[in-house]
């Protein structure tokens, strides 16, 4: 005969799955928690984040028009106008640069603030090594070799100065800059002149004369360039 009743129990597989449900709703319930702030952390990084490469993206492209072959401060790429540096200033820098407009920024080179807008005190950096090339005046008085008179300048230059003052009864009709004619008059050339160079090889003088032209007829005056190395920062904020 069957017994009925109490003595009647349940699977051991199914008393361990009603013994899990808790442990089950407290894991889902923590699951659920730590999403939630996972997505919150995850919304802030992203706006923040969304910023940040607005700022970096402006950096970029001014460090690298600052820098660039055709860029209004450089003479070629990577090197900097060590005169159109020096006179730039927020309100050129503005001009330059409209891209950034709206934003706090800050130029420097090496050391040196050349223009600052606002108060930028984080932002995005771009730094570049650069070259700075500054020119200075320096003047000669070449020796001349009496009726074959030429001489060749040290040091490259774009341009020059030459005054010719030659000697009672010898005129100089024709100046060359290696082989090409800068200047020419029949009559005889006495004065200052400035002539124009070109700035990738040196220059060598040659003087069509009718008579002797001794040391002392002719002085010159050139620009040869210096160069240092810097760093160029270019900060965006704001």
């Amino acid at each position: 005969m069957n017994r009925k009743g109490t003595d009647e129990r349940l699977p051991r597989s199914q008393l361990r799955g009603q013994m899990n449900l808790p442990a089950l709703a407290v894991a889902l319930l923590i699951l659920t928690m730590v999403t939630g702030l996972s997505v919150g952390i995850a919304d802030r990084a992203f706006v923040g984040a969304d910023r940040t490469p607005t700022k970096r993206r402006i950096a970029v492209a001014t460090s690298e028009r600052f820098v660039s072959a055709d860029g209004p401060l450089t003479i070629r790429a990577n090197v900097l106008d060590g005169t159109k540096v020096a006179n730039l200033n927020t309100t050129r820098l503005m001009t330059l640069f409209p891209i950034l407009a709206d934003h706090d920024v800050r130029i420097r080179l090496g050391d040196t603030i050349l223009a600052e807008r606002g108060s930028p005190s984080g932002g995005t950096t771009i730094r570049r090594i650069v070259l700075v090339e500054n020119r200075s005046a320096v003047t000669r008085t070449p020796p001349l070799s009496g009726r074959d008179p030429q001489f060749t300048l040290p040091r490259r230059t774009p341009n020059a100065t030459l005054v010719v003052h030659p000697p009672d009864g010898t005129t100089v009709s024709t100046v060359r800059a290696n082989g090409r004619v800068v200047l020419r008059n029949e009559s005889g050339l006495d004065g200052e002149f400035h002539v124009s160079l070109s700035r990738f090889e040196t220059t060598r003088f040659t003087f069509d004369t009718n008579g002797a032209l001794p040391t002392g007829s002719v002085r010159v005056t050139y620009y040869p360039a210096g160069t240092r190395k810097s760093i160029l920062a270019v900060t965006v904020d704001g």
